[in-house]
């Protein structure tokens, strides 16, 4: 449908549209009044966010509450979903920073009794998961071996050998450290490179389609 022939579709490109350019204007520098107006839509884009993250934390919170309520299958899951959800909340509230003392809203997730939660109880969740990576990497690879093709014989070869290159008595052998450190310092860092200056174009094409109105995600569809 063209743009001209819906106002109300037109009206949130063109506000989208010009919000967006002056803010990226106020990136690149622009003096004037610009960055007090750009300051200004950054800050409401803020307060809008935050607003909805609260109704979905409402949301998430009142779904999972029906959940356990009427005992649906898996209803000890979003029982324990409440539970931690209503911790890190406590927490956050009634253990505040030294100097605020009472009933004090957290400023924000980087505060210390909320830190001090997510190092006890999900830290160290996330390093168990992240050590059955290990077991599912071998998994992964013993498939790739077994089909036979090229590609996957090659991956798991270098997979391979830059696990062996990360034990220490290899590591200590200088041509095995000078060939490593030349593949880091070269191979790998233009790929890592190559692969930011892509995600970059991307973004960019990206941001110009919504400043064009060509991409409309902020539109209910």
């Amino acid at each position: 449908m063209s743009l001209l022939r819906d106002p109300k579709r037109l009206l949130a490109v063109l506000i989208a549209g010009v919000a967006g350019l002056i803010v990226l204007l106020d990136f690149a520098g622009a003096g004037g009044q610009l960055p007090a107006l750009a300051g200004l839509l950054v800050d409401w884009a803020a307060v809008i966010t935050a607003v909805g993250l609260l109704l979905g934390l409402v949301s998430v919170a009142g779904t999972h509450a029906r959940r356990v309520q009427a005992r649906s299958a898996d209803w000890g899951y979003s029982l324990l979903l409440i539970v931690g959800m209503l911790a890190v909340v406590v927490t956050g509230i009634f253990f505040p920073l030294p100097g605020r003392a009472g009933f004090v809203l957290p400023e924000s997730l980087a505060e210390v009794p909320i830190r001090t939660v997510f190092r006890v109880v999900y830290e160290p969740l996330a390093s168990s998961l992240l050590a059955l990576l290990a077991f599912f990497a071998l998994s992964a690879a013993l498939r790739a071996l077994g089909r036979g093709s090229p590609e996957a014989i090659v991956i798991v070869i270098v997979a391979a050998l830059v696990l062996v290159t990360q034990i220490p008595p290899v590591t200590a052998l200088p041509a095995v450290g000078v060939a490593v450190q030349w593949l880091n310092d070269y191979v790998a860092l233009a790929g890592a490179r190559g692969l930011l200056i892509g995600a970059a174009i991307g973004a960019l094409v990206a941001g110009v389609r919504v400043l064009l109105g060509f991409d409309t995600p902020y539109l209910d569809r």
